[in-house]
């Protein structure tokens, strides 16, 4: 027993390797994109190496010559999703409403598209066994957003444009207001996903309600 749990705590400290050629390049990144979409799909478990080889091409030499093992690959594909999401950039000097209207739109069209339910399906599906790569998503994604948002409140508030006591508070409200109860219908009813006009419209209701609340005449 002793000795599994050293190899699977050594094995979360490999990484991928970097292919010196342009050839290896396209060759793990052919191996990336298999095995996004079979991990979105079918998930971690129900996802063999042979399967993502088939999908990919090449043989499970190349495989593994990347990859030392398939949790390193999953942590690869969840590294790869949330780092390359782009935020909306938040600037205090440009108008508050239309603001806070952008960034409220980006965040219901990623937490409620059908890539972000997949990828939330399966970092809850393995958080138990790879609590590094929630910690992962939770970081580079909710936490991200969420202080993006904080840095805005405070600079709004230094600036005298809202009346408010803690910007990690308001930003909690705002985000409350925003995400809670459509999540909740999603985790637990599996309610359809909202139309990009149901997004659009119910951010412009948050924001106006926020700033009805919280705006210095």
């Amino acid at each position: 027993m002793e000795k599994n749990n050293t190899r699977s705590r050594t094995s979360t400290t490999k990484l991928p390797a970097t292919p010196s050629s342009r050839r290896g390049q396209l060759r793990k990144a052919s191996i990336l994109k298999a095995a996004t979409s079979l991990f979105l799909k079918d998930g971690y478990g129900a996802t063999s190496v042979n399967t993502i080889v088939a999908r990919s091409g090449g043989s499970k030499a190349t495989f593994y010559s990347y990859f030392p093992t398939k949790d390193v690959l999953l942590r690869a594909v969840v590294d790869g999703i949330v780092s390359n999401r782009e935020e909306p950039q938040l600037q205090a000097s440009e108008d508050i409403r239309i603001t806070l209207s952008t960034y409220a739109e980006h965040r219901l069209q990623v937490v409620f598209s059908q890539r972000h339910q997949a990828l939330l399906g399966l970092i809850v599906a393995e958080r138990e066994r790879f609590p590094d790569i929630a910690l992962m998503y939770f970081e580079r994604g909710p936490k991200r957003s969420h202080d993006l948002l904080v840095a805005y409140m405070l600079e709004l508030k230094q600036r005298g444009h809202l009346d408010i006591e803690s910007a990690e508070e308001s930003a909690e409200f705002f985000i409350g207001m925003l995400l809670h109860q459509w999540y909740i219908s999603q985790l637990l009813l599996r309610a359809s996903l909202p139309t990009t006009e149901a997004m659009r419209q119910r951010a412009g209701h948050v924001v106006d309600r926020f700033l009805g609340a919280f705006r210095k005449p």
